[in-house]
């Protein structure tokens, strides 16, 4: 029988529905539960802007030493995945390419982009109304699945997760001096523990809206950044209202160039993974591109 004693977290029948999918010998890490929640989608035409409503069922999200999966609640009328016994989506880490993580306020996620036949392919879970730390220490243990690193009997609980990152704390906030504390803090967030940070870099925020959008209309602005190198990762973190992260495996990252953007030059980076190739593009001032380029490059020389 599978181990499911951190499935506790979860409701009865969305622990019902993992135990129906998990393998015998499979250990499960860590289970999260994530509540019903309804987000407001723009639809624009024009100048003219209105939302609707999308409804994300009662999920759980199990992570095992094999996989992650994201299973619906049956007993939720927005279930969307009924015809498929109610798992939502199934991945190994060996697919995973790309983590995308937004943490605002009122709208949390975690999104991982994963190679297949068709492509990239996105599967987000929401997971507003519960721990971010979990959702962190999670994706901690997803990162270093992913990376090929043993994984460490010690990274199943919230409390361990905090006293294994404690002490690189202080190195982190030392090497990161010159960011603001915002910047440095939400950077932060997204290193595990023995993470190194190799070089960061700030990208001022980039006003492209026309003369008519500053009126009130909308605004194109695109909100600070810092680029970050470790030696595990590219990650790219955009601090507005909460923040918006881009987690890009070195083992992942397949190109850096600059291209020509709307108005300024973006630095376009190019993951491969599995016959599958995606792009993250990060606008920035032209006396900047050359030095975000270079930030990249080193570790394209030593995993290219």
């Amino acid at each position: 029988m599978a181990n499911i004693e951190p499935m506790d977290y979860l409701t009865a029948p969305l622990r019902e529905v993992a135990q129906h999918h998990l393998k015998p010998d499979e250990t499960v890490l860590m289970a999260i539960y994530a509540h019903h929640t309804v987000l407001y989608t723009p639809d624009r035409w024009l100048w003219l802007t209105w939302y609707r409503q999308v409804h994300h069922p009662t999920r759980g999200f199990v992570l095992t030493t094999q996989r992650a999966l994201i299973v619906d609640d049956p007993i939720d009328p927005a279930t969307s995945s009924a015809d498929r016994e109610y798992l939502f989506a199934s991945c190994s880490p060996e697919c995973v390419m790309l983590f995308e993580l937004r943490s605002h306020l009122l709208d949390c996620a975690l999104t991982l982009v994963m190679a297949t036949p068709n492509g990239p392919e996105r599967v987000t879970i929401e997971y507003n109304g519960v721990s971010h730390r979990a959702f962190l220490a999670a994706l901690a243990c997803m990162r270093t699945l992913v990376d090929g690193e043993p994984l460490r009997l010690s990274t199943r609980s919230d409390e361990i997760y905090v006293r294994e990152r404690a002490a690189a704390l202080e190195d982190w906030h030392l090497v990161l001096a010159g960011l603001g504390m915002k910047q440095k803090n939400t950077v932060v967030d997204y290193l595990v523990a023995g993470e190194q940070v190799e070089e960061w870099l700030i990208v001022p925020a980039i006003d492209e809206s026309t003369w008519w959008q500053r009126l009130g209309i909308g605004t194109h602005e695109k909100p600070s950044a810092v680029l970050v190198r470790t030696d595990r990762q590219i990650l790219l973190v955009k601090v507005t209202y909460g923040s918006e992260a881009w987690l890009i495996p070195l083992s992942r990252l397949h190109t850096a160039s600059i291209v020509s953007g709307e108005r300024e030059p973006e630095v376009q980076l190019t993951l491969q993974h599995l016959g599958t190739s995606e792009v993250v593009r990060l606008p920035v001032p032209l006396e900047l591109a050359e030095r975000a380029l270079a930030l990249v490059m080193p570790s394209l020389a030593m995993h290219g």
